[in-house]
């Protein structure tokens, strides 16, 4: 009942937040016919999900599979990770889509860790995760004299390039060749509150110090899906204003928004990124971020329910045995 309950709290306060702000006309809802009139908005949408979310996502976690030694097709690999989307559009406040994901990847893998696995899908968000804020730098850059001089944007600015060199470091003492012990896996040893998360995402990160071809390949590919999604975002931004605003002052602003979504308060951060968005527009001296969010986010979830589609296929030709390849559920949740 516990699980239950969550869930329902979670899609409760996401309902709250989406009608407080409809009620407020934060969120203009008749903007989501865009996609029905407007048919390069539409053609975007779709190109996205197909060439980011899809086809790039999925060559990254190939990759990173590849570089730990699984082994895995391009048609299993492009099935799972849709079928993966739809879980996580239909299974709120869970990781059932990577659960998914997993319980393949172990079962045509049988002699590999299971953990390992595990730590694969972790990595692909992190790697994600990174490419998201590295991407929003780089694209700072030409606005940055004027996002510095702005005093509401300076804490951001500072920020994000904070995040963006913790990245950088991570991986350089994560993938570097040390003579003796490591020096940052004894640190992340200690029994400070919290830092086991870091040491197991630095430790499956060093499996990769003999395969740095494949985190390089998968950063390249992390630049490529969030430049081509902030180039989305803006596409939407401008239609909504009805003007083109300054690339730099978006940039500055979506790696932060896009990760408040992945705090598990609401089902795919349905509400809080609503309000986030509304709030860093503000931030930049514009106003309907929480549409813009709107049509971003819905368009996307929309989409991603096509996934029923090759699960349907994988469950006709493959269905998941239930034994010893199974997935603990709890433990890729912990591991999250």
């Amino acid at each position: 009942m516990k699980p239950i309950l969550i869930t329902v709290l979670k899609l409760s306060l996401a309902a709250a937040l989406i009608t407080w702000l409809v009620g407020s006309g934060k969120i203009d809802l008749s903007q989501m016919r865009r996609f029905a009139t407007e048919y390069d908005l539409l053609a975007a949408s779709i190109g996205y999900w197909l060439i980011a979310a899809c086809g790039m996502g999925t060559w990254r976690w190939k990759t990173l599979l590849e570089g730990a030694g699984y082994k895995i097709t391009w048609k299993r690999a492009i099935q799972l990770q849709i079928t993966g989307f739809f879980f996580n559009t239909v299974m709120p406040g869970a990781v059932g889509g990577d659960i998914i994901k997993l319980a393949y990847v172990i079962r045509d893998n049988k002699e590999k860790s299971k953990t390992q696995a595990m730590m694969t899908v972790l990595l692909d968000r992190i790697v994600g995760l990174s490419g998201l804020f590295l991407i929003g730098w780089i694209f700072m850059l030409p606005s940055l004299t004027d996002l510095i001089d702005d005093p509401r944007l300076l804490p951001l600015v500072t920020m994000m390039g904070a995040i963006s060199l913790g990245f950088v470091f991570f991986y350089a003492a994560a993938l570097y060749h040390y003579r003796g012990r490591d020096p940052f896996l004894r640190f992340l040893s200690l029994p400070i509150p919290g830092i086991g998360l870091f040491y197991k995402l630095y430790n499956a990160l060093r499996t990769y110090r003999y395969a740095r071809g494949a985190i390089a390949r998968s950063i390249i590919l992390s630049l490529a899906i969030q430049g081509l999604s902030l180039g989305f975002f803006y596409l939407i931004t401008t239609k909504i204003l009805g003007d083109a605003p300054d690339f730099g002052r978006i940039a500055s602003i979506f790696p932060v928004g896009v990760l408040t979504t992945a705090v598990p308060v609401t089902p795919g951060g349905l509400g809080v990124g609503h309000v986030a968005f509304d709030k860093l527009f503000n931030m930049i001296g514009l106003d309907h971020g929480a549409t813009v969010f709107n049509l971003y986010i819905i368009s996307q979830l929309l989409l991603n329910l096509l996934g029923v589609i090759p699960y349907i296929s994988l469950r006709r030709q493959q269905p998941l045995p239930m034994g010893g390849a199974d997935v603990d559920s709890s433990a890729v949740i912990s591991a999250y």
